[in-house]
């Protein structure tokens, strides 16, 4: 059985651009090891885009009494109404973005709220998104 790379930081810092290569060329996730217990692991971006695929961002479209549409995104417990379908998706494309932003500033908090710490597959794929035309993709609008 063949295991993830792991190296130790202080080889990595002096292998980086051997282990970048390895990780981008060779399509090889690599783990790196500081003290006992701080690990990080080095992905190339599409591969991690890949493996966030199944975290879906699709809104319930609500049409309200008032003629108003609302988009409901209960994975993130996030909620837009506007006047046009249009419109309520620019108002939660905007609400993602600061969201996204807001919760990496904040990520300690974040991680140890249980209603939160699931959040983070979402965060991270909208954080991965070039532009709002992107993220208004990953809301399938």
């Amino acid at each position: 059985m063949t295991m993830l790379s792991e190296l130790q930081f202080t080889e990595a810092r002096s292998q980086f651009s051997t282990l970048y290569d390895s990780v981008f060329n060779s399509f090889n996730p690599a783990i790196i090891k500081r003290k006992q217990t701080e690990q990080v692991a080095l992905l190339r971006v599409d591969l991690l885009k890949m493996l966030l695929n199944d975290y879906k961002l699709n809104p319930e479209i609500i049409h309200e009494e008032d003629s108003s549409i609302t988009l409901a995104l209960d994975s993130l417990e996030m909620y837009a109404n506007n006047s046009t379908t249009d419109l309520a998706a620019k108002d939660l494309v905007e609400d993602l973005k600061i969201y996204a932003q807001d919760y990496m500033e904040r990520s300690q908090l974040f991680f140890h709220a249980p209603n939160r710490k699931s959040h983070f597959p979402y965060v991270l794929k909208i954080l991965l998104c070039d532009n709002d035309e992107e993220i208004r993709t990953l809301l399938g609008l």
